[in-house]
């Protein structure tokens, strides 16, 4: 009879634990629905009005530098640094100067003196090589010549002058003068070389004018 009593007791324990169980057990989770992969359709741009000939002209050109294959646009700030480093200097020395003022009174009308010209402004190297022309190049873009006398016509140059001073003894300046005068013997052009204290004559230079520049001169 106990017995009996006792298992029904434990019987209603379980029962009563199994409900409690039930009751604050949290919910289930819902199942997420699977979402499907949205189609992505191509965006077109809206057409963008045409900019007034009159705002054209307004907007500032930004002028580019081709660097290595890429395109920079210029800008106060790439330079300003060293903007701030220059200082002007002379572009004659004052041997140049006096030399300058007699060639000016001796060459024949219809010709005229320029000082300081570089030597790549006046020869260009044309052979088939684009190598070696670059390379030859190389070799007189840095390089001047104090005086060239040319003709008011055409610009062609007909005269080279140079003042040697002490400096041309140096081996690199004897290297660069050679290089000079072949360079002017190659295109034909007279090369004068002036020592210091030498007299400047250039007058002989012009006195076997061809007979249209002599007639072009006269009327000028």
């Amino acid at each position: 009879m106990l017995m009996g009593v006792a298992e029904v007791m434990v019987g209603l324990l379980l029962l009563g634990w199994g409900a409690y169980g039930v009751l604050h057990a949290p919910a289930p989770a819902a199942p997420r629905p699977v979402r499907r992969a949205a189609r992505l359709e191509p965006r077109t741009q809206p057409a963008r009005a045409p900019m007034p000939e009159a705002a054209r002209e307004m907007e500032p050109e930004v002028p580019d530098v081709v660097d290595a294959g890429f395109s920079v646009p210029v800008s106060m700030a790439d330079y300003s640094w060293a903007v701030r480093l220059y200082q002007p200097r002379p572009l004659l020395s004052a041997w140049e100067c006096r030399v300058l003022r007699h060639l000016l009174t001796q060459v024949a009308t219809g010709y005229l003196v320029c000082p300081q010209v570089r030597l790549a402004d006046l020869i260009v190297p044309r052979g088939p090589d684009m190598q070696a022309n670059r390379q030859a190049f190389y070799k007189i873009a840095s390089k001047s010549v104090d005086f060239v006398v040319i003709r008011a016509s055409d610009g062609h140059v007909v005269l080279g002058l140079e003042l040697d001073d002490s400096t041309h003894d140096r081996p690199e300046r004897q290297y660069r003068d050679g290089l000079v005068s072949a360079a002017f013997a190659q295109v034909g052009i007279t090369l004068l070389h002036v020592a210091p204290g030498q007299r400047v004559d250039v007058t002989g230079y012009f006195t076997d004018m061809p007979a249209e520049t002599a007639v072009q001169n006269k009327k000028e």
